[in-house]
């Protein structure tokens, strides 16, 4: 069924994420406070803070049951990734956290686009975390560091705007 028939507007939007140990979290939370912000920038809560492997768009249950059951077949092995660059991406307005590149995080983003969408990842795709939107400029601190031990990766769903933003781990 296309994607651009009305109905799929009200759809909450489906995600492939790492999703960082609640301690990493909150040393994220605690590396934006050191920043300078503009006042009308939106900060996601701590605990939605994540790195995106594959947006999947509108899919309903029983597309989210195909996705899950093509995933459960996906054997990857645990990696740490050491965060290590933090700033303001001008051309979308958003302050990100971004990883060290990793074979481990290349090759689980690789197999994810295989198991998914049968191809080769599209190229341009940054890992990172996002601290903040609606930010076209401010003040980053350079990021402590930050190690991040990934043992797991999730499918969730995502209510957001206009509704009141919510993330579902399936």
């Amino acid at each position: 069924m296309p994607r651009d028939l009305p109905m799929y507007a009200s759809f909450p939007q489906a995600y492939v994420w790492l999703r960082p140990p609640i301690e990493l979290a909150e040393a994220l939370d605690a590396h934006r406070k050191h920043w300078w912000w503009p006042d009308d920038c939106e900060f996601p809560h701590a605990s939605r803070l994540h790195l995106t492997l594959h947006p999947l768009g509108p899919l309903d249950d029983a597309e989210l049951d195909q996705v899950l059951n093509a995933m459960s077949a996906l054997r990857v092995h645990a990696f740490d990734l050491d965060l290590v660059w933090s700033g303001v991406w001008t051309r979308n307005a958003i302050a990100v956290v971004r990883p060290r590149e990793h074979d481990g995080l290349t090759r689980l983003h690789a197999e994810l686009s295989r198991c998914l969408h049968g191809s080769d990842p599209v190229r341009g795709w940054s890992p990172h975390v996002t601290l903040a939107r609606k930010v076209p400029r401010a003040g980053a601190d350079l990021v402590p560091a930050l190690r991040w031990p990934v043992r797991e990766f999730f499918l969730v769903r995502s209510w957001l705007r206009p509704h009141r933003v919510r993330h579902e781990v399936l």
